[in-house]
């Protein structure tokens, strides 16, 4: 929140967003009228009621009013309903230790560096496309969820809290490497190969200035050794659908790009593969120098 609520309560006239989820768990977005503000909450005109003790995601951009609230009060005001909310102390922390650690910078498809200016642009895309007012493409869990997101990462210090959590993750192999396609025979082979190219895709879609992985990320991430690995990389080398990067990582090509969406029609494990779970950032030291960061995500 900004300054302002810390302030006596004082006449605040302005539009903002309300957004939740009732007792049944269906999501709600409604637009409302702010009628004053205190440094514990606020109320609002709204045109339709909120019930007691339900949590309310709030967001005003423009006076730096984003965040979780929970309704304390509701009465009727003629055609309207005067709705009272008490700010949460710390929605973020609160919720760290019960919530499932969403990756937001997969959520939005941007990288763990963005610059707030490119946070704030692809929010606003992408807000648009799922606001539940757009009869096409509208979808109102993804769009609080993205309107949560926001609020972490555009506020400096949320975001540092968040990126210090971002960072202590480390990385596990991922569940889907270990289906019986990817085990043994030719057909464990070619999967492989195709592990390793939808990991590089994922990894330059969304993270273009570090796009490469290292052999070390690869064996960690597909739970296979780097020796079961070498014959899938070589062969891939060889085709130039990956070539080597910085500090000797990988990264996909052009032509494995091509190779890769050409594949999708007709093999199902593509489809496992490029909806895999994130894979969290890790950093490398020794072999692997640098601050490179590991943050595979899902092709959409």
């Amino acid at each position: 929140m900004s300054d302002k609520r810390r302030k006596q309560r004082q006449l605040f006239d302005c539009a903002l967003e309300m957004s939740w989820h009732d007792a049944q768990g269906a999501s709600h977005i409604l637009a409302v009228r702010a009628i004053d503000l205190s440094n514990t909450g606020l109320r609002v005109e709204s045109a339709e009621p909120v019930s007691l003790g339900t949590e309310v995601y709030i967001r005003a951009e423009r006076y730096g009013l984003t965040g979780s609230t929970c309704v304390r009060h509701c009465a009727t005001r003629g055609a309207k309903h005067v709705i009272g909310l008490e700010f949460n102390p710390d929605p973020q922390a609160a919720s760290e230790d019960t919530e499932a650690f969403v990756d937001y910078y997969e959520l939005l498809q941007i990288s763990p560096n963005a610059e707030p200016d490119t946070i704030h642009r692809v929010f606003r895309i992408m807000a648009a496309r799922y606001h539940p007012d757009n009869k096409e493409t509208g979808n109102n869990d993804k769009f609080l969820l993205l309107t949560k997101a926001y609020s972490v990462l555009s506020d400096p210090t949320k975001r540092a809290s968040y990126d210090a959590r971002h960072r202590d993750r480390s990385v596990q192999p991922l569940p889907v490497f270990g289906l019986k396609e990817f085990a043994e025979g030719l057909e464990g082979e070619v999967n492989r190969r195709l592990g390793i190219l939808s990991l590089l895709y994922n990894r330059r879609r969304t993270n273009p200035e570090v796009p490469g992985i290292s052999v070390l990320e690869l064996e960690t991430v597909m739970s296979f050794p780097r020796e079961h690995l070498e014959f899938a990389i070589w062969f891939l080398r060889e085709k130039e659908y990956i070539r080597t990067g910085d500090h000797s990582d990988y990264v996909i090509s052009a032509p494995g790009v091509e190779y890769l969406e050409s594949e999708v029609p007709s093999n199902g494990i593509l489809g496992k593969l490029l909806q895999a779970p994130q894979v969290p950032v890790t950093s490398r030291t020794g072999d692997d120098a640098g601050s490179h960061a590991l943050a595979l995500v899902r092709a959409r």
